[in-house]
């Protein structure tokens, strides 16, 4: 998320994701997001948040990543592979997510337009008031909208079957 109307923008990296109805973050990434912050934050932030909502049924969780060049790194591959041995899509994963296709993913398809969306609503004045205002907003993101993603995400799925893994969003 950028601030903008300035020379130099300043902005501010945001990693969040979605297990039914729990959000898991926002987690604020300091500078750019390389596979060594990205393996710290799986580490010491995603996976322990993922443990503590599947407690005993973590072993049946699957994870999804996009294709960012952070995500791709060996030692990041290498720590989901023992974590989720078998469980995890993404470049080089168990299961390949092909890559623009957002119209699968929750983040893409609800989630960082609706926060934009929210978050913008006013121009935030600094980057502190940036990352209050997106904390703020994700915590008001009930249950009942996560279960209408959730819903989304498997009509979804059946448009994505009918045209053969095709672009389907003209169809919703």
């Amino acid at each position: 998320m950028r601030e903008t109307n300035s020379q130099y923008p300043q902005k501010l990296n945001v990693w969040a994701g979605i297990v039914g109805t729990h959000i898991i973050g926002p987690f604020f990434i300091d500078g750019t997001l390389t596979a060594e912050k990205y393996l710290t934050m799986l580490r010491d932030d995603i996976v322990p948040s993922i443990r503590n909502i599947f407690g005993q049924d973590f072993d049946s969780v699957w994870f999804q990543q996009d294709g960012a060049p952070p995500h791709f790194g060996l030692q990041v591959r290498n720590f989901l592979n023992d974590t989720f041995t078998e469980r995890w899509i993404g470049r080089r994963g168990a299961i390949e997510w092909p890559p623009r296709s957002p119209d699968l993913t929750a983040l893409d398809f609800f989630f960082w337009g609706y926060l934009k969306d929210r978050v913008y609503k006013t121009k935030p004045r600094n980057l502190d008031d940036l990352r209050h205002r997106i904390t703020t907003e994700v915590a008001l993101i009930t249950i009942d909208m996560l279960e209408n993603v959730s819903s989304n995400f498997y009509q979804r799925l059946a448009h994505c079957q009918t045209v053969q893994g095709q672009q389907f969003e003209h169809l919703l």
